[in-house]
C-alpha cells in the first residue's frame, strides 16, 4: 500500500466526495471530541481551581490554629507562673503566720506559767500569814490567860 489510491485515477468525481464526506465526518468527530476534551479541560481546572482555593482556605485555617494554639500555650504558661508565684507566696506567709502563732502560744504559756507560779506564791504566803495570824491570837489569848490569871491572882 502505496498510499496512493487506486481506484482513483479511474472515477475522481466520487471517491473525492466520498474522502470528503468522511473527512468531514472524521472532522466532526474530532471537533466532538475536541470539544468534550476542552469541557473536561476547563471541568477538571475549575475543580483544581476550587481544590487550590479550598487548600490555601485550610493552609490559612491551620496557621489560624497553630497561632491560637501558640497564645493559648503561652497563656497558660502565664497563668502556670502566676499561680505558681502565688501559691509560693501564700506558702512563706502561712510560715509566717505559723511562726508568729507558735511565738504567741510559747509567750501566752510562758504568761500562764508565770501566773501560775506568783498564784502559788499569794497562796502560800495567805497559808503563811493565816498560820501565823493563827499563831498571834493563841499567843494573845494565852498571854490573855495569863493575865487574868494574874488579875486573879491579885484579886
Amino acid at each position: 500500500s502505496s498510499g496512493i489510491n487506486a481506484e482513483w485515477p479511474l472515477r475522481p468525481g466520487k471517491k473525492l466526495s466520498t474522502d470528503n464526506s468522511v473527512l468531514l465526518k472524521e472532522l466532526d468527530v474530532m471537533h466532538s471530541a475536541m470539544s468534550d476534551l476542552h469541557k473536561r479541560y476547563d471541568r477538571a481546572r475549575g475543580i483544581i481551581n476550587q481544590m487550590k482555593k479550598r487548600e490555601d482556605t485550610l493552609e490559612e485555617e491551620i496557621r489560624q490554629c497553630q497561632e491560637e494554639l501558640r497564645n493559648s500555650e503561652e497563656n497558660c504558661r502565664y497563668i502556670s507562673k502566676t499561680c505558681d508565684d502565688k501559691l509560693e507566696e501564700a506558702n512563706t506567709r502561712i510560715d509566717m503566720i505559723k511562726q508568729e502563732t507558735e511565738k504567741g502560744t510559747i509567750m501566752m504559756e510562758a504568761s500562764i506559767k508565770r501566773l501560775e507560779l506568783e498564784c502559788k506564791s499569794w497562796h502560800s504566803k495567805f497559808l503563811d500569814k493565816e498560820s501565823s495570824e493563827k499563831e498571834l491570837i493563841a499567843i494573845c489569848d494565852s498571854l490573855m490567860g495569863v493575865k487574868e490569871q494574874e488579875m486573879d491572882e491579885e484579886q
